[in-house]
């Protein structure tokens, strides 16, 4: 079955979103400034939390679209092991060794698309898309939907900030 992933962009940008020379302006975690990746999610709600860590819910408003991501059948995929990371990887500041595994598997070509665990919840994955790739032609871009967040995300961002919680966990 094929895979589906997700990518939440700026209305403003969903021409050149999956474009080689856009996707290199920025470095993010898994790649140096000037290297083209294409960072997509595993679900529409992990790509929801990825793009809300680096802004404010208020902002969010209705200047989003969500596009999914069509990954073919036999798709080779790479796979970073989690434990073999450094123990800071999820750090908000990560270590440049993250960079590096994903500038060095750019520049090897083995495949087009590497599936990281998401720093957010590792439990989860981020599929990360090389546009050079020569296979990258075979992945389908589907057309970007509008995309909204419920209101009532604000509101529990603010008791987030206000309030305390203690958490019980069951031994």
């Amino acid at each position: 079955m094929s895979l589906i992933v997700w990518r939440i962009s700026h209305k403003k940008h969903i021409n050149s979103v999956f474009k080689a020379e856009a996707s290199s302006c920025s470095r993010g975690r898994w790649n140096s400034k000037g290297t083209s990746l294409i960072y997509t999610s595993a679900t529409l709600s992990l790509a929801t939390l990825e793009t809300l860590v680096s802004m404010e819910i208020e902002n969010f408003g209705n200047i989003f679209v969500s596009i999914g991501v069509k990954i073919p059948d036999n798709f080779p995929i790479k796979q970073v092991d989690e434990n073999l990371l450094p123990h800071n990887w999820r750090d908000t500041s990560p270590p440049a060794v993250l960079a590096s595994i994903g500038d060095k598997w750019l520049t090897a070509k083995t495949t087009a698309v590497l599936k990281v665990p998401s720093a957010i919840i590792p439990q989860e994955y981020n599929y990360l898309i090389n546009p050079l790739h020569p296979d990258f032609e075979r992945i389908s871009i589907y057309q970007p939907q509008s995309f909204t967040l419920d209101r009532n995300l604000k509101s529990i961002e603010k008791k987030l900030l206000t309030e305390s919680y203690t958490v019980v966990l069951n031994k």
